[in-house]
């Protein structure tokens, strides 16, 4: 807008000076040529614009000030031309290096076509002697055009610059945010995995060291009480079933201490993958594929998983030729569940050191399916093994409502 404003005005006074001119000179008005040479103004300034960001638009203002050197009324309108050329990118200019014509060429060139417009503009005082004044004034009006130009020119670069500069910024800041936010996650989960680590690791010296201690003084205990009840020392034999009793409950708590940090420090995902992918080295030739929708779980339930996960995959390489499996894991919102299907077949009976028992409707019954059972009931849970669709499929649903109601 400011643009459109300056060349407005710079117009009206080459408008002005022209009127000014002719009346002087000739004393006529505003003829054919100067509307003529109001056009071609408008016209360059509006190809100017266009052709901004081209490396030829400096043609088109040396074009105008060329003609207005041959017609002298289009000379009013140089301060507009004037204002462009400032503006317009030119022949690169460079320095003279070696000083050959060769270096100082792009030079010469830049300079003729920023300054073309200086000609006509210094032309015309002298060709109209009797209008000088007015003709003094317009080289005035076209000098000061081109140094507003030169500003607009600065200006705008430096507005393009402060553009990028805000870019380069925000670009900056967002990276940053994103860098701190990685690192922030990052150290959380360091901290989180230090904090399960710390708590194992407790939990261990604790069932290794105390635990073992009072084991050794529970024996040594019911060792003493055992003597004196043979050799019929009643006093002693209280105090020692006492001294048990004590030692008793003390296991039991350090028991307790230790089932509740190993749960604290228990990881449920990390414990699933881990199980999941015990096959893959140990079985060469067997993948098993791991879909894990469950995000955590109480340990009892994590271990109870890992451990059905261990001895189904287990089944499955020692008792059929299938070559993947596939393990998947959901969250239901009254239940968690598990599915672990192999794609079969079962090998046959005489491949095998031994055959597996069947139940009473013929389906393999070993010891594996047994304890998958077991530890699943033992959470109130439900196992079903059994052929499924050409191979073995293992399927276990853990309710939620005791860890609710225990919550």
């Amino acid at each position: 807008m400011r643009l459109i404003t300056g060349k407005g005005l710079l117009l009206a006074l080459g408008m002005t000076l022209a009127i000014a001119t002719h009346d002087s000179a000739a004393g006529v008005g505003v003829d054919a040529t100067l509307v003529a040479g109001l056009l071609a103004a408008v016209s360059v300034s509006g190809l100017v614009e266009w052709l901004m960001g081209s490396r030829h638009a400096w043609i088109v203002v040396d074009a105008y000030a060329l003609a207005a050197l041959v017609i002298p009324s289009w000379a009013a309108f140089l301060p507009v031309v004037a204002f462009d050329t400032a503006r317009v990118p030119v022949p690169r200019t460079g320095t003279a290096s070696s000083g050959t014509p060769s270096d100082a060429g792009p030079a010469i060139a830049g300079m003729l076509a920023r300054w073309a417009w200086i000609v006509p503009a210094c032309a015309a005082p002298i060709r109209m002697h009797d209008a000088i004044a007015v003709n003094v004034t317009l080289t005035i009006a076209a000098m000061t055009g081109f140094a507003f130009g030169a500003c607009a020119a600065a200006a705008s670069r430096a507005h393009s610059e402060l553009l990028v500069l805000k870019d380069h910024a925000r670009a900056s800041s967002r990276s940053a945010r994103t860098r701190l936010a990685d690192l922030t996650e990052e150290r959380d989960r360091s901290v989180r995995m230090a904090t399960l680590a710390e708590r194992t690791r407790i939990a261990r010296e604790i069932h290794d060291n105390v635990g073992h201690l009072l084991t050794r003084a529970i024996m040594q205990t019911q060792a003493g009480k055992a003597v004196a009840d043979a050799t019929g020392d009643a006093v002693a034999s209280r105090g020692f079933a006492d001294v048990g009793g004590t030692l008793d409950d003390a296991m039991t708590m350090v028991r307790r201490s230790v089932h509740d940090l190993e749960d604290d420090g228990t990881d449920f995902t990390a414990r699933i993958t881990d199980a999941a992918q015990s096959f893959d080295a140990a079985a060469p030739g067997f993948t098993v594929a791991l879909a894990n929708g469950i995000a955590s779980a109480p340990a009892p339930v994590a271990r109870c998983f890992a451990t059905v996960i261990r001895e189904a995959l287990a089944n499955v390489v020692h008792h059929s030729d299938a070559r993947e499996a596939t393990v998947t894991l959901r969250d239901f919102p009254a239940f968690w569940q598990l599915v672990i299907l192999d794609d079969g077949p079962a090998k046959t009976h005489g491949t095998m050191t031994d055959a597996p028992k069947t139940d009473v409707e013929g389906l393999p019954r070993g010891m594996g399916i047994a304890d998958i059972e077991a530890r699943v009931r033992a959470l109130d849970g439900t196992a079903v093994c059994g052929p499924y669709d050409g191979g073995w499929r293992v399927f276990v649903s853990v309710p939620k409502a005791q860890w609710r109601s225990r919550a």
